[in-house]
């Protein structure tokens, strides 16, 4: 393996080490899964304030420079992901790529598999919530315009006027881009490798504003203390039920199933064509 020469993995081999970290979070314990989500949870509510208070902070740029606002945001707010990955901290949205894979790869229980999904969403909520209200509700570090009306502007354009089936198109989007910079997260060894392979995919994202599960746990929640105009019902239906969806088929299908056949499955399929050739020639 060229990693010590290269820093890096190739595809395949980070198809390997992907796998082998699905493995671990399947067997994993679950009150340790659920204390690794609620960290994650935690962290990505404070880059969801840095980049609030960057791009709400800025309403005049927004109104002359939409673009600018746009890539501000999406600038700052990945820093919560390399963060998190960084200390060993996890997001929901990595398992569908992870546990994908292990799938199709025949390993583990419907129960462990569910449970997995279940108390990683759990954790994450548990610290976003945690987050948002302690943090930034209950320090008014919100409160006050143009903070304010720009956050709720906010959710109110990606989430309440937005229809369900967009809201989980992009979702498909976000999952795809998320999981694509954790896999480059995987991938890259040195640091500052590491750190831009999961910001730049997840930039993409946060830029083109589609919605990420643990996002939106914080936003929303945030946004609903402010006063926007949706309840705890219609946070659930309409915020996180389609962005959940969204981020766990954009992860599983886009990254988890194509890393698989790509990689391990015709690995598969190249050993069984070895057998065979070896077979013909005897």
């Amino acid at each position: 393996m060229a990693v010590a020469e290269a820093g890096a993995l190739n595809p395949s081999e980070a198809t390997d080490e992907l796998y082998e970290n699905g493995l671990r979070h399947l067997f994993e314990a679950t009150h340790v899964t659920f204390l690794k989500n609620v960290y994650g949870g935690l962290l990505f509510g404070f880059a969801g304030l840095f980049s609030l208070i960057v791009a709400a902070g800025s309403p005049g740029l927004e109104e002359s420079n939409p673009g600018l606002a746009r890539l501000l945001q999406g600038f700052t707010f990945p820093s919560g992901l390399v963060i998190i990955y960084f200390i060993g901290a996890q997001l929901f949205t990595g398992y569908p790529m992870w546990l994908m894979i292990t799938a199709l790869q025949r390993k583990g229980k419907p129960t462990q598999y569910a449970l997995c999904f279940v108390v990683s969403w759990i954790g994450n909520l548990v610290g976003a919530l945690f987050s948002s209200a302690v943090f930034s509700y209950a320090t008014n570090e919100l409160a006050e315009d143009p903070y304010k009306s720009g956050l709720i502007r906010q959710f109110t354009v990606d989430i309440i006027e937005s229809k369900w089936h967009i809201i989980f198109v992009k979702a498909i989007g976000c999952g795809f881009l998320v999981t694509l910079a954790m896999s480059f997260g995987t991938q890259n060894y040195d640091g500052i490798s590491k750190a831009l392979g999961l910001h730049l995919p997840f930039f993409m994202s946060t830029t083109a504003r589609l919605p990420h599960t643990v996002e939106f746990m914080y936003l929303g929640s945030i946004s609903i203390m402010l006063g926007a105009p949706l309840s705890v019902g219609g946070f659930l239906w309409k915020c996180m039920l389609p962005i959940t969806l969204g981020n766990a088929t954009g992860g599983a299908v886009f990254v988890g199933a194509f890393n698989w056949y790509i990689f391990l499955h015709s690995k598969k399929n190249a050993k069984a064509r070895d057998r065979w050739a070896d077979a013909v020639g005897d």
